[in-house]
């Protein structure tokens, strides 16, 4: 297939040749299912955590005697339900992380790509560079390609001034053609391809 090539001012520049072959036949969603989920989990933390009895910080004698107050009866102030008490059945420290094959991994962002191709959602950039930081300029690119609403910049590899320049973006994100997995892909409406980008994950994947 070809894709066509953009400028910086959204002018259509020439054409590129992109095997769609290499994605495979169709786009595996039970596959994809379970990707994002996988990326998701591992993104959890995991940390949050309340104190048990034995852990919050008090006296464990009773703080009146069992009758003649008229109140009601009280154990321990560490106990459950009492104020600066411990927390009954509360959360604690727990792995969420999940795994999965590399070659499930590997396939489900071929199919991720392939369905972006598929509803036309990949453009490619003829060249991005900048020789400081200016956010004003992506942000200028980003709507002469009509990408506000949301996208992804993949560039073959890291440039700290790109990488300043999009990072104050709220609807842009910003990895190298290495780093690419289907999260990222689906997370954004369009994604932007530099054309070194994309023929170095062409022969990446190809292999």
């Amino acid at each position: 297939m070809k894709l066509p090539v953009y400028d910086s001012q959204g002018s259509v520049v020439g054409e590129m040749d992109f095997d769609e072959a290499i994605l495979g036949k169709f786009v595996n969603y039970k596959l994809l299912h379970l990707a994002i989920n996988l990326y998701q989990a591992n993104l959890r933390q995991g940390t949050v955590k309340t104190r048990n009895v034995r852990e919050v910080v008090g006296k464990s004698a009773k703080p009146f005697k069992q009758k003649g107050t008229g109140r009601a009866r009280m154990g321990r102030v560490r106990r459950f339900g009492s104020r600066g008490g411990a927390t009954a059945f509360g959360p604690r420290p727990r792995d969420f992380s999940q795994s999965l094959p590399r070659q499930a991994k590997c396939q489900a962002l071929k199919s991720a790509l392939l369905g972006k191709l598929r509803d036309n959602e990949v453009l490619v950039l003829n060249d991005l560079s900048f020789s400081t930081p200016k956010t004003r300029e992506i942000n200028t690119i980003l709507r002469n390609l009509k990408a506000t609403t949301g996208a992804l910049v993949v560039i073959p590899k890291y440039d700290t001034n790109i990488l300043k320049s999009i990072r104050n973006l709220p609807n842009a994100d910003l990895t190298i053609s290495t780093d690419l997995n289907a999260f990222n892909i689906l997370r954004r409406k369009l994604v932007i391809f530099t054309r070194a980008a994309l023929e170095s994950f062409a022969e990446e994947i190809g292999k």
